[in-house]
């Protein structure tokens, strides 16, 4: 804490020396009338009319409202109470994103951020609002909220990232808000706390507005300390606005990206070290992330899984019981040259279900597709997972229950049908689980 409050005095101390510069640039605001670049810096404009300036006059409005998003990269659609317009578009909801942006007509999870202005608007992010694209980490901790204030025609909704932990540095939280004002469409990001350990006042975030569709970027920050405690930022509506972008030959087709086939954490090296070194890269590995803090556990198999005539390497990973968080299931398929593929990489824990530690068990056809599949279990909570082929991609499917005692796979009921049988699952004893054709369920329990 004590070294956060240095942090945070020096960079207030670094605000006022600049407070004469941004004031002048803020009341240089050109009329609104005049329209910039469709790719711009902030104070502006952009093409559209939008421009940045000092929200210093908006206090912090707290939310209170959870929308329960407790998860690694999600989204969730927030219906708006009144018809807001972005670019030329009004619109009737939007969607909040956990890696600190919001979206119109679009739900990209991207966490790894880019740059709005550098080669364009950021690919597959659609209609934007960045008050802190960075990867955050809503599984175990913090809060998306949301809250509306004030009366008609004047209402403020506010939605806010609540103490979210970064996904690389859970001891690193940051609280920011978006408030999206009624009838003016004005924005403002509010800034309560972003002094971090790491990726300080924003240096490994984006912060700013596109429209993907319009070819339009006003951007404030990308990757640099722009933002600190106790600052607010404003985007006023512009009125009039540049009814001619729709006209304009900027527009571009909005895509969402396939998901990035690359490893993100302490795993981001597979790839590379197993093409160096083979499997003999495993054991070192393994003794380096034992050596962390927290330390992380790691086992690993080969199975043909997929039935493509080669192993798919499975590698495991968990910490102590105490940080469920980096409980995590990696899957490479490993080509003949030696480059290794990521076929999967899931972390398992959320806040309904933590799962401190994940051990490979049986390989067995659990699924009666003529392919095996491998059980993943945990022996600490009693939780259970078949990593199985689905329409040629590989699944974790998490098994219903959490059971204490043994388990076993077994033809119990003699129909040449491979089950799986736990003892110990609380009042019911022992549970048969098996395949119905489309998931698990308990077929009986004694």
């Amino acid at each position: 804490m004590q070294r956060k409050a240095i942090l945070s005095l020096l960079v207030g101390v670094f605000l006022l020396l600049a407070a004469g510069t941004a004031v002048y640039v803020f009341v240089q605001r050109v009329r609104a009338d005049d329209y910039g670049a469709a790719l711009a810096l902030c104070p502006g404009p952009d093409l559209y009319g939008y421009t940045c300036e000092s929200g210093a006059a908006f206090a912090y409005i707290d939310a209170t409202n959870d929308t329960q998003l407790y998860a690694l990269d999600g989204a969730t659609i927030i219906p708006l109470p009144f018809p807001f317009t972005f670019y030329g578009t009004t619109y009737t909801e939007v969607t909040a994103v956990a890696n600190g942006n919001l979206q119109f007509n679009n739900a990209n999870p991207a966490y790894v951020n880019q740059c709005l202005i550098d080669n364009g608007p950021a690919k597959g992010m659609g209609d934007l609002i960045a008050p802190y694209w960075h990867d955050l980490d809503l599984r175990l901790a913090g809060f998306l909220e949301t809250e509306l204030v004030g009366e008609e025609p004047n209402r403020i909704l506010v939605i806010e990232w609540d103490d979210v932990p970064f996904f690389d540095n859970p001891e690193d939280t940051v609280t920011f808000a978006v408030q999206l004002f009624e009838g003016s469409n004005d924005i403002v990001f509010l800034y309560e706390d972003v002094t971090t350990f790491d990726s300080n006042n924003g240096s490994s975030a984006t912060i700013g507005l596109q429209s993907e569709d319009h070819g339009i970027a006003l951007q404030f920050g990308c990757n640099q300390p722009v933002v600190a405690d106790a600052t607010q930022l404003r985007f006023p509506h512009p009125d009039p606005a540049n009814a001619a972008v729709d006209s304009l030959d900027t527009a571009v087709t909005t895509t969402i990206p396939q998901a990035d086939a690359s490893l993100r954490g302490d795993t981001a090296v597979l790839p590379q070290q197993l093409a160096l070194y083979g499997r003999a890269a495993l054991p070192e590995l393994r003794q380096r992330w034992l050596n962390q803090s927290p330390p992380v556990m790691s086992a690993w198999a080969e199975a043909d899984l997929l039935g493509n005539g080669r192993n798919q390497l499975i590698l495991t990973r968990y910490s102590t019981p105490q940080n469920p968080r980096y409980t995590e299931l990696v899957v490479l398929q490993i080509e003949p040259d030696g480059t290794a593929n990521v076929l999967l990489q899931q972390y398992l824990s959320d806040r309904s279900r933590p799962v401190p530690r994940l051990e490979i068990g049986e390989t067995a056809d659990l699924t009666q597709d003529s392919l095996p599949d491998m059980v993943l279990r945990d022996d600490l909570q009693g939780n259970l997972f078949v990593l199985t082929a689905v329409s040629g991609e590989l699944q974790l499917l998490p098994i219903p229950g959490q059971c204490a005692g043994n388990l076993g796979v077994v033809d119990g009921d003699g129909d040449g049908r491979l089950e799986i049988a736990r003892d110990g699952c609380g009042a019911d004893g022992r549970v048969i689980t098996g395949w119905d054709g489309e998931q698990f369920i308990v077929m009986r329990d004694s």
